[in-house]
């Protein structure tokens, strides 16, 4: 299992401090390419970003603030998939061994309309990973239960695979730790480990919060999953 360190796109604007603090635990990096960090980065800029990093593992986090990858719009599903085209490109030059993806899914807006919003959400990943040669793990976020990542799974090339949020569970989850490993089984390749109340996505450390991590701990170990 490698650790990667999340630096939030609003520092990566700021400049190299907090990755460096990351480094310096010689553990690699987590970058989340905001569409700020897109718009105002070059490519050059993220090859120094790379260099570095050096050889520690790298993961990227897409943009997901408007975006929606089923989106009935059409014009919000391009934007959605420029943004995705472009998070590609990034994580090419960064050299990324995962791209982080939300789904959008939200079970009280999608529901009304499930089917066609994962078929285009599907042609989207599709899509990306016509360009992609790495691995892409799809977040929980809203999630109720695993079943909408299944769906996902079944259909998507095993390149595809799924970040297993667990602060997102503490919020959302209406069923078992143990039944997401259960269902999701081998296609976990990520884990977001972050700490909450129940209450609000706080991303607290971890033991800041009421998440059991004893508990994530025993089924990652049981699980035996191929996670990143």
């Amino acid at each position: 299992m490698k650790i990667v360190g999340h630096i939030p796109g609003r520092e990566i604007l700021k400049g190299t401090e907090v990755l460096k603090s990351v480094i310096d635990l010689r553990i690699g990096a987590e970058l989340q390419l905001s569409q700020e960090v897109l718009d105002e980065f070059t490519l050059k800029e993220f090859g120094k970003l790379k260099r570095q990093i050096g050889r520690r593992p790298v993961t990227v986090h897409a943009p997901f603030l408007d975006l929606n990858p089923g989106a009935l719009d059409k014009y919000v599903l391009k934007a959605t998939r420029d943004r995705f085209f472009e998070t590609v490109v990034a994580s090419k030059v960064l050299d990324a061994e995962v791209i982080v993806f939300h789904t959008g899914y939200h079970p009280q807006k999608v529901k009304p309309f499930y089917d066609r919003w994962l078929s285009r959400a599907l042609s989207t990943f599709e899509e990306v990973l016509k360009i992609w040669n790495g691995r892409i793990a799809l977040e929980n976020v809203f999630d109720e239960t695993p079943e909408n990542l299944r769906n996902f799974l079944d259909k998507l090339p095993e390149r595809a695979g799924v970040c297993l949020d667990v602060g997102h569970l503490n919020l959302f989850s209406k069923v078992p730790i143990s039944e997401w490993f259960e269902v999701l089984g081998e296609r976990i390749y990520e884990l977001h480990v972050h700490d909450n109340t129940g209450e609000s996505d706080d991303h607290l450390p971890i033991g800041s919060g009421n998440v059991d991590f004893n508990e994530v701990l025993r089924e990652y170990q049981n699980s035996k999953r191929n996670i990143f």
